[in-house]
């Protein structure tokens, strides 16, 4: 019985020293994201890397092919746009045609 007890300290004690060193343990793992996506940028390395899986989503407003990693969606439709520019040309045409 007595075994239990101090296991049962020395857990707490490990669970105290954790909680006191979680801060310090998240910062680290900051700073190294950090410093690992640093060095991907002076490689020129591509952020994500697009496999051949990546589909092909067409763009409601000039129908040019983009993958679905970079292409802008909105929540409210299924549309996919290839950029912002598309996105905002759409979105000033829908009010040409509602204004009309």
């Amino acid at each position: 019985m007595g075994k239990y007890i101090v296991l049962g300290i020395i857990a707490f004690i490990f669970l105290l020293i954790y909680l006191r060193l979680r801060p310090f343990i998240r910062m680290a793992r900051q700073m190294f994201g950090v410093a690992r996506e640093a060095q991907r940028v002076v490689r020129n390395e591509p952020a994500t890397s697009r496999g051949a899986g990546d589909k092909l989503v067409r763009c409601a407003a000039c129908g040019t092919w983009t993958p679905t990693s970079s292409a802008v969606k909105l929540r409210s439709s299924n549309l996919s746009y290839c950029s912002h520019t598309c996105l905002e040309s759409a979105a000033q045409g829908s009010k040409r045609k509602a204004a009309s």
